[in-house]
């Protein structure tokens, strides 16, 4: 048994010509012919069968404590095809590149969910996922690497690459690094390398290649800019009572609720004394066809129901919905319906309206600073965090988050008022 790198055999019995005529199909399997002898070409077999009557040869295998384990057949030709069947099946790390090992990752967190309902947010996670692997590995050398390969200076060398190529923020060098780890750890599980370099890397150096976070104060709107959006909410309501994502966007500024969060929203969760939120409108996005759907789960993002308590403020815009509701969409069991698949209004709705009135109001709706609807749970979260005297932990349970991501992500800053109230006793 050997063990070394191995290349594809670079020359071909096929003339001009016969390249010329050569199909697809042809290629792909002169291609796997290839790849099969020089796989193959690493072994010595033997020539002739052990006294049992079999063929035997040993593989590498890190999983033994031996490092290899033996494999047999009755003919030669058999015992080939499972060293083949072994090497680029999952007991090898050959032919383990880096972008092999990430899809098979990727196919494996689909495999391992039974429920469907949480398969499309998986399946949502795994487009992000690639999506990510496409803008910081695709066409490099290092996605061509074999795992078992892989050096520490390798990993510092892409994600260098990177830093310097994009203007990333924390949020989007954390993702690239988060690839680039778990299919490390994924390899290193599997017993395809014997280190996972991942953990020896100091990141620490990279710091001072990464943009600055904008900071959280100019991630929301002002308490002014959100009175002009209710005005001209309130004012397009009267225009068109029929037209749904204006009072969805009301009931998202009241509620800090998440974009997915609104559209699910049906009648009977709307109790005497809460609003009770435990469904997430996803859109489910299939890889490489661009085809997408709307789909209704009974999650909300983070698996956690929440009930909000019904305040003054929500009670009076409710009054009015519901009156429209009963006199436009009597037999609705949607607090917004629309002529769509699902009966409802869709995800997107919602933020095309809202950078449709920004426009009109000349309000910032920009990517840059992250000022869209999900802005407005920074409104709501800060809001309720000061009137509270700063109790985030309170201010979780409501909107749906950790007290550590509402801190870091929501929090804009104490309210001048409260500031007083506390410095004056």
């Amino acid at each position: 048994m050997k063990r070394k790198k191995y290349t594809l055999p670079q020359s071909s019995s096929l003339k001009g010509s016969e390249y010329d005529t050569m199909s697809v199909e042809d290629a792909r399997m002169l291609y796997i012919m290839a790849e099969r002898n020089a796989l193959l070409a690493e072994y010595t077999f033997p020539a002739n069968p052990s006294s049992d009557g079999y063929y035997h040869i040993f593989v590498w295998d890190n999983s033994k404590k031996s490092g290899r384990r033996q494999i047999k057949s009755k003919t030669l030709e058999e015992l080939k095809e499972k060293v083949y069947q072994y090497e680029i099946g999952g007991g090898s790390p050959a032919g383990k590149t880096f972008a092999k090992v990430f899809e098979i990752l990727q196919e494996e967190k689909l495999r391992l969910v039974k429920d469907q309902e949480r398969k499309a947010s998986v399946q949502n996670t795994v487009y992000k996922n690639r999506a990510d692997y496409r803008r910081f590995f695709a066409d490099t050398g290092f996605e061509k690497k074999y795992v078992q390969e892989i050096t520490k200076r390798d990993v510092e060398h892409v994600i260098e690459m990177n830093l310097n190529r994009y203007d990333l923020r924390e949020k989007a060098y954390l993702s690239m690094r988060s690839i680039i780890k778990n299919v490390l750890e994924y390899s290193f599980e599997e017993y395809w390398v014997t280190e996972n370099v991942y953990r020896r890397v100091n990141f620490s150096k990279f710091k001072d290649l990464i943009v600055p976070d904008v900071p959280i104060e100019e991630r929301a709107y002002s308490d002014e800019e959100v009175e002009r959006m209710l005005a001209y909410i309130h004012e397009r309501q009267k225009k068109d009572p029929t037209y749904m994502p204006p009072y969805a966007l009301e009931l998202q500024i009241y509620l800090g609720m998440r974009r997915g969060e609104v559209p699910p929203l049906q009648r009977q969760d709307v109790t005497d004394e809460d609003v009770f939120i435990h469904r997430e409108q996803l859109t489910v996005k299939e890889y490489g066809s661009g085809h997408q759907k709307m789909q209704i789960v009974k999650h909300t993002k983070n698996y956690t129901n929440r009930k909000f308590p019904r305040t003054k403020q929500f009670n009076e815009f409710y009054k009015r919905l519901v009156t429209i509701l009963n006199k436009y969409h009597p037999d609705s069991e949607y607090l917004f319906p629309a002529d769509t698949e699902l009966g409802c209004i869709t995800n997107n709705m919602v933020p095309r309206f809202f950078a449709r009135m920004c426009s009109k109001l000349g309000l910032p709706v920009s990517r840059e600073f992250i000022r869209g609807t999900h802005s407005l749970r920074r409104n709501a979260i800060t809001k309720v965090v000061n009137a509270s005297g700063g109790n985030l932990v309170m201010a979780s349970e409501l909107f749906g988050n950790t007290p550590k991501v509402a801190r870091k992500n929501y929090y804009t800053s104490i309210g001048r008022e409260e500031a007083l109230r506390a410095l004056e006793g």
